[in-house]
């Protein structure tokens, strides 16, 4: 019910969006590649997707705004087994669905490159945590509600309808604290951290 009723705010925002003077639309695919920073693992392990629309805003030959709302997948995940020594055996498995609002700016560059630097709001609807390969329970501690993600990417235009981009993302606030509320500096809890793909479709 909760996944029907962003979806729908979804589909009006983005008409709202594309009734405004000087945006174009269009939809976006992709997939993820994440890691939680701050859990002991290490390593872009957990697969994902994404999917979504996007608004975009040309203001002259160099620069430019696009708008996205999409549903992306982020999390952690680690299956390492050691056949010699069992002890070191290491399973666990985290997924966090989000509804992801990502603000970029655009530098366009000459003929078919852009760079893109911005940042995002994230609302986590869905959190599930394996430790063990038991399956899946509600993680504990819990995973706060929203993420701001400060986000950096290289797009190729090879059409003019058609764009993909290859995209660094990584959590500006802590996404959970650690156990016992530790904190060390910078180091507020864990963190996301996620390589990303995407295709983007111009209307």
């Amino acid at each position: 019910m909760r996944l029907t009723l962003y979806i729908l705010v979804l589909v009006l925002a983005t008409n709202l969006l594309f009734a405004q003077e000087g945006f174009k639309g269009g939809l976006l695919l992709g997939a993820v590649a994440s890691q939680v920073d701050g859990d002991r693992l290490e390593g872009y392990y957990k697969g994902g997707a994404q999917a979504g629309v996007f608004v975009v805003n040309k203001f002259n030959k160099k620069t430019g705004i696009t708008i996205e709302m999409k549903y992306i997948q982020k999390g952690s995940s680690v299956n390492h087994i050691d056949s010699i020594n069992p002890q070191n055996n290491r399973y666990y498995k985290l997924r966090l669905n989000y509804v992801e609002v990502p603000f970029m700016f655009n530098f366009y560059m000459k003929k078919k490159f852009m760079l893109e630097l911005g940042a995002g709001f994230s609302y986590l609807f869905r959190a599930r945590e394996d430790t063990d390969g038991n399956g899946f329970m509600e993680p504990t501690p819990q995973f706060k509600k929203f993420d701001v993600p400060f986000v950096f990417g290289f797009c190729y235009y090879p059409f003019d309808k058609f764009h993909i981009d290859f995209r660094y993302s990584y959590s500006m606030l802590a996404i959970r604290n650690h156990p016992g509320n530790q904190t060390w500096y910078f180091n507020r809890g864990q963190y996301n951290n996620l390589l990303s793909f995407g295709m983007f479709l111009h209307f």
